[in-house]
């Protein structure tokens, strides 16, 4: 009889341990990941690997300084995950002190931070090598983080580093059966009226390509996108991120001869509220109500953005300035073509903390010349990240004379700062994005 292996995919989870509401319903949480990934593994021997970005970017991260999220993830039962760039929030040195939380080996032998390129791991019908490879670029996503004036170490030659051909061949000669390459990154994508959701690989099979015949499986992840298909008959698996959907490919071995399956994914299932590590944390912030909403305010990829409108005015407003800049980004799936949003009814500083993520929420403020400000506006049309990102302004930039600009702290003000082109002189307002929304909610009205 065949020896049969399930493997697992999951990426970007971004801590997303609590079933916030979205556009379509709700995010699952950490409780149904687990639930749903305990089931898909019921039937025999199973591994599940993540593609990275699964620490951080949740509520747990500004509520615990970095810690909980690691602590949370390392309850949900992954065998193997790689170092996404978000792993990195808080600098090499904190993610390496902290990464036994993980209870799995963390890879990433292109990061430059000391990480394996690999790792063999044994399950009930032998052993899989992994091979973990993170993002070729990760110095220009230094600005979205809590902490963007972190020491990121070099990445040299990021993907020369590691010969995945030459890793894969040596994992076979110390008796992997199978062999999976897990990469953080993944398929482009758009979404547009009428067409909806299209994945757009040509980008990742050119970057593939090299390695393809080498490993069995390919499971990708980072673009934030949702891809299930092959590469020169190798399966590639990247499901939905943010823990709502898990890839599954079963693979066949009859001696050495492996057969996989068709890979697909599995929509992951709400189990309720989070029960693990943080889960105290992100309940009192879920009890936290700001205020409530009649009409639901919302960001569509590559398309308006009233939520982050919304956001930009509570900001102008709380502190007084001439202009408030909020961005939102990536908190659910975009199957409606939203990316982030607030249903009606009740607004939580726990959703807030989804949708504006890489910050503490205090508001910051620094005068500038008109010259100088008009540069902001343009962070509305960011590339490629307005698949995934809104930015907005709220008030006028006069053609001359000086400004004050207010924005949160963190990624919004290093991006401004690179916008600029210099480091701003960033004040404390005394003021809190939490505070602004309430206050802004009382009197927001949106008709039904």
């Amino acid at each position: 009889m065949a020896d049969k292996l399930r493997i697992l995919v999951t990426h970007d989870v971004f801590g997303s341990f609590a079933p916030v509401p979205t556009s379509f319903g709700s995010l699952p949480g950490g409780e149904g990941l687990r639930t749903t990934a305990r089931a898909a593994s019921s039937a025999g021997p199973t591994l599940w690997i993540d593609t990275g970005d699964l620490t951080q970017g949740g509520p747990l991260t500004p509520l615990t300084g970095g810690t909980g999220g690691l602590r949370a993830s390392g309850e949900l039962g992954i065998d193997v995950t790689v170092v996404g760039n978000h792993e990195l929030d808080f600098g090499a040195e904190f993610l390496i002190s902290q990464a036994p939380a993980l209870k799995c080996p963390l890879l990433g032998g292109n990061a430059g931070i000391g990480l394996p390129a690999s790792a063999l791991l044994p399950t009930q019908i032998g052993p899989i090598g992994v091979i973990g490879l993170t993002h070729d670029n990760l110095a220009s996503m230094a600005d979205w983080s809590m902490t963007p004036g972190r020491d990121l170490a070099p990445q040299p030659d990021p993907y020369g580093a590691v010969d995945v051909c030459a890793v894969a061949s040596a994992l076979r000669r110390d008796g992997a059966r199978a062999v999976v390459l897990a990469l953080h990154d993944g398929v482009d994508w758009r979404v547009t009226p009428g067409t909806g959701y299209k994945a757009e690989p040509e980008r990742l099979f050119a970057k593939l390509r090299p390695w393809a015949h080498a490993v069995d499986i390919i499971a990708a992840g980072h673009s934030l996108g949702r891809f299930f298909g092959s590469i020169d008959g190798t399966p590639i698996l990247q499901p939905w991120p943010l823990g709502s959907e898990l890839g599954v490919i079963d693979l066949s071995f009859e001696g050495t001869n492996l057969t996989p399956g068709t890979p697909q994914g599995l929509r992951v299932t709400p189990a309720g509220s989070w029960t693990g590590h943080g889960a105290d944390v992100i309940d009192e912030a879920a009890d936290d109500v700001l205020g409530t909403l009649c009409a639901p305010l919302f960001a569509i990829s590559d398309g308006p953005a009233p939520l982050a409108d919304f956001l930009a005015e509570a900001i102008q407003r709380a502190v007084g300035t001439d202009v408030g800049v909020a961005y939102v980004t990536y908190a659910q799936p975009p199957l409606d073509g939203a990316f982030a949003a607030l249903p009606v009814g009740a607004v939580t500083r726990l959703q807030l903390l989804g949708i504006v993520p890489y910050s503490d929420h205090r508001i910051v403020a620094v005068d500038l010349p008109a010259e100088l400000a008009r540069r902001i506006p343009v962070l509305a049309v960011p590339s490629p990240q307005k698949r995934s990102t809104a930015w907005r302004c709220s008030g006028e930039v006069p053609e001359s004379g000086y400004l004050t600009v207010a924005t949160t702290s963190g990624a919004a003000a290093a991006v401004i700062n690179r916008q600029a082109g210099e480091t701003l002189p960033w004040r404390e307002t005394g003021a809190s994005l939490d505070a602004a929304v309430r206050s802004h909610l009382s009197r927001y009205q949106t008709p039904a």
